[in-house]
């Protein structure tokens, strides 16, 4: 059996230090020239730490450990069993003193503490050598080159500081680190893990001829999205090739490890302000209840379903009329749940089934809902007005009705803000979902809310997969007009403040999340295309005019909502003056809808939506956007 860095063979390695430890204690307190008389004398009390230091060293667990990695908590770990053992030594030492135990006589209380230190030394050097030899091991004969590619680290906090050590421990990463970089100008012309730090971003092309560095990896977990366009650019100013280490959520959630360094993607650039959510607040409504999601196998739902497990609740249920999808998520839970943590289950469910729903409501009897099933894609919806109809309303009026007959004491419906003053179908549907769980939780008097938002990057059918397959495949960008803009946020974060403002107490109102500022989908492009690698000046770009139901920008508020802050800085409830139709009760209209699209009667379904002054006459931006197509490029 070869050399492994725990187990037996460390055992033999600390008999052989506390016995040098011994020695070299005798030798401190007694005259060296008669060392060896003095130890045959004492010799019986003076074996005490070598029988009661192993055991010790056994009921802390110091051979159960991967010394590989062993950093401050592990030397922690040392420190008490030797500190305990040494205690233990002196005190039976006195115990047998006063029972004058042979070899006790005149021997001197100071060779515990003396010998203890000596242990602590030998026990933990041995073990930070184990790990320095591990790490440095096939590297010593190694050229530069064959040691990784020369690399600058942005980032002199705990990031970089583990970027530091996975790169010396894992060849694999083929990265040899030279140099740093933090913007923190206290830390300029120190060290880090022996590594020097040349300054902040501005030093980096001095940094980059110094080191003839290669790389620039970015080691900010929660760096702003600006603060990573900065690096980027400088970086490849340099012709630098830019790397990052995964972004907080990721890491949180398992998606990344923090030595899987990655290429910069859209998310990055468009980081704001890390998400701070009340953990308390969270799991005091979810910790311990049967959660239902549905649209589970969705962008947003099925990330609900992965944050809402993480906070403890009894029972997750996830429901999808999607079977597909559904076995994917709910196998991705199960893997990932510990033993003791709560079970997944899935349901194949259709919302637009009342007795479907009914059915699965009264199964799962669950405390909290959080409906995220729906119909999203506005194109889709504007050509199949009914289908968006019997998902987007029906569904939602089956979901709020069986969650009032199961007593749900909590019902979050995920809305958009196409709902804000509605020119597509889609988020005429959405609207009116809004009204029947604002009215609902009136009527019941329980916490139902709407929480609102724009566009998520990484959703099926999003902007994002849609150019990156344009700029693998070489063909030209599509955008619908060139003053187009989206709010946009990343799936964790829009996820985050839905479960934060789940958690108010509130029994009819619209959550507003903060999404930051519009982003013209042109500037997006663009950043899509240097993240590639070219040039936006070498990419065609068309621009094919604004489809049916789509407008040039979005808005969160309806003009006759107030705005009003909450608890949280990035949530915003919307508080309208009347939430009832200018010309009929809204039962009535729904039951209409419903008919009408039952019957799969499109037009009625449109005229209805319109005569009710939900849906609105779309703005022309026609002839703008045919002028932009016939330009036809940038």
């Amino acid at each position: 059996m070869g050399f492994v860095p725990r187990g037996r063979h460390l055992f033999v390695y600390d008999l052989v230090a506390i016995s040098l430890a011994i020695v070299g204690a005798f030798a401190l307190r007694f005259d060296a020239s008669n060392l060896v008389s003095t130890v045959e004398r004492y010799l019986p009390v003076a074996l005490l730490p070598l029988v009661i230091q192993p055991a010790t060293n056994v009921v802390f667990g110091l051979y159960r450990r991967e010394w590989r990695y062993a950093s401050v908590r592990e030397m922690a770990g040392v420190a008490s069993a030797v500190g305990t053992a040494t205690v233990a030594s002196a005190g039976l030492f006195l115990a047998l003193s006063a029972a004058g135990f042979p070899g006790s006589i005149g021997m001197p209380r100071s060779f515990f503490p003396l010998e203890g230190l000596l242990s602590l030394t030998f026990i933990g050097g041995g073990r930070f050598a184990i790990r320095w030899a591990l790490e440095n091991a096939g590297r010593s004969g190694a050229t530069d080159e064959e040691s990784g590619q020369a690399t600058l680290v942005y980032g002199a906090g705990e990031a970089g500081a583990a970027v530091i050590r996975l790169a010396g421990r894992d060849p694999a990463m083929h990265l040899r680190i030279v140099g740093l970089l933090d913007d923190d100008a206290k830390k300029r012309g120190s060290r880090l893990n022996g590594v020097r730090i040349f300054g902040g971003l501005d030093a980096l092309a001095a940094a980059a001829r110094a080191t003839h560095a290669r790389e620039l990896v970015i080691a900010m977990p929660s760096a702003s999205g600006q603060v990573i366009r900065q690096a980027i650019d400088a970086g490849r100013a340099l012709q630098l090739r830019v790397r990052i280490v995964p972004h907080f959520h990721e890491i949180l959630g398992h998606h990344d490890r923090l030595s899987q360094l990655r290429s910069v993607s859209l998310e990055d650039l468009l980081r704001r302000e890390q998400v701070r959510v009340d953990i308390g607040e969270l799991a005091g409504y979810l910790n311990g209840a049967t959660v239902l999601v549905t649209g589970g196998g969705g962008s947003i739902g099925s990330e609900l379903a992965r944050q809402v497990l993480t906070l403890g609740p009894g029972h997750l249920v996830i429901a999808d009329n999607n079977e597909a999808a559904l076995w994917k998520i709910e196998r991705e839970l199960t893997e990932r749940r510990g033993a003791t943590e709560p079970s997944v289950t899935g349901i194949l469910c259709d919302i637009r089934g009342r007795a479907a729903v009914e059915h699965m409501l009264r199964t799962v009897e669950p405390d909290v809902v959080f409906h995220a099933a729906a119909l999203k894609h506005v194109p889709i919806c504007e050509l199949q007005p009914s289908e968006a109809v019997l998902t987007n309303i029906i569904g939602t009026r089956n979901m709020l009705e069986a969650s009032g007959a199961a007593d749900v004491s909590r019902f979050v419906m995920i809305s958009t803000d196409k709902a804000v003053e509605p020119v597509s179908v889609m988020g005429a549907t959405k609207r009116l979902a809004e009204m029947l769980t604002i009215e609902a939780g009136r009527r019941t008097e329980r916490p139902h809310m709407a929480v609102r938002f724009g566009n998520v990057l990484g959703s099926s059918g999003s902007v994002v997969p849609i150019f990156e397959r344009q700029l693998a495949q070489g063909l030209p960008i599509t955008i619908t007009h060139p003053n187009a803009t989206r709010y946009f946020m990343t799936i964790p974060e829009a996820v985050s403040l839905i479960l934060q403002a789940g958690a108010y107490e509130t029994v009819g109102d619209v959550f507003i999340l903060d999404m930051g500022e519009p982003v013209r989908i042109a500037d997006l492009a663009d950043d899509m295309i240097r993240l590639s690698g070219l040039d936006p000046a070498d990419v065609e770009i068309i621009y094919t005019g604004l489809r049916p139901g789509e407008r040039l920008e979005e808005h969160l508020f309806h003009p006759d909502e107030s705005m009003d802050g909450t608890a949280h800085e990035r949530v915003w409830r919307a508080t309208a003056s009347s939430m009832l139709l200018p010309n009929r009760p809204l039962a009535s209209l729904v039951n209409d809808l419903a008919e009408a699209a039952l019957a799969a009667d499109d037009r009625r379904v449109r005229r209805l939506l319109i005569e009710s002054s939900v849906l609105r006459t779309q703005p022309s931006h026609g002839g703008e956007a045919q002028r932009a197509a016939e330009v036809g490029t940038r």
